[in-house]
């Protein structure tokens, strides 16, 4: 049920982002702060069970790669405040933008803590 309610959130994030996405280059420039975004997915990804090998590796590496996810996070929402505090006259679709960001990571990084430690 909690997947469903993911899914429709993020369906209606993205539709929000496609409504109010802003039409004067000016207000455009101002989402830029937005595109480090791809900086907590490419943590996710790289610092994730789906790239390293965590059968090969210690509980040491295992609980690093656990910060890592959880980090990729944090670093998301702080990106996403920044972003937003920045969009002045695209808030609504910074805000959007965020939130369809945050919910695929969200669920990655879950999916990632549960192949390292299958036990939390």
């Amino acid at each position: 049920m909690f997947i469903w309610v993911l899914l429709l959130a993020w369906i209606g994030s993205v539709v929000i982002v496609v409504r109010s996405f802003p039409k004067a280059p000016e207000v455009r420039r101002r989402l830029n702060a937005l595109l480090f975004m791809i900086i907590p997915w490419g943590l996710t990804i790289f610092l994730g069970p789906f790239v390293i090998d965590h059968h090969a590796v210690g509980t040491h590496i295992r609980e690093r790669m656990i910060f890592g996810q959880y980090a990729a996070v944090v670093l998301l929402c702080f990106i996403a405040a920044i972003g937003i505090v920045r969009a002045r006259g695209a808030r609504r679709c910074a805000l959007a933008i965020s939130v369809a960001n945050l919910i695929p990571v969200f669920l990655l990084v879950c999916v990632s803590v549960m192949i390292l430690d299958p036990g939390s």
